[in-house]
């Protein structure tokens, strides 16, 4: 997941503005995770399906998706409203 979710992260959020990540387990199956960031009190989640190892393509989708959806909810929030971020 560090190949997903932290490049997104460290891409558009602000030092200080991360005040949780939580990557929960669910009950869907193995391969599914449950993204939850919390950033200035406000919170995204997204459930992802992990790729399996060796599948490049298919990590480098999940990684564009959930910058995409980030930096919406991002620029969607009280603390950054209207930011473009991460481009």
């Amino acid at each position: 997941m560090e190949r997903i979710v932290q490049p997104a992260i460290d891409r558009i959020l602000r030092e200080g503005e991360l005040d949780r990540l939580d990557l929960v387990e669910e009950p869907r199956g193995r391969n599914f995770l449950l993204v939850r960031v919390t950033a200035c009190g406000e919170e995204f989640e997204l459930a992802l399906h992990v790729p399996l190892a060796g599948a490049e393509e298919e990590i480098a989708d999940m990684a564009e998706r959930f910058f995409s959806d980030l930096q919406d909810f991002v620029a969607e929030s009280s603390f950054a409203w209207g930011e473009l971020r991460g481009e």
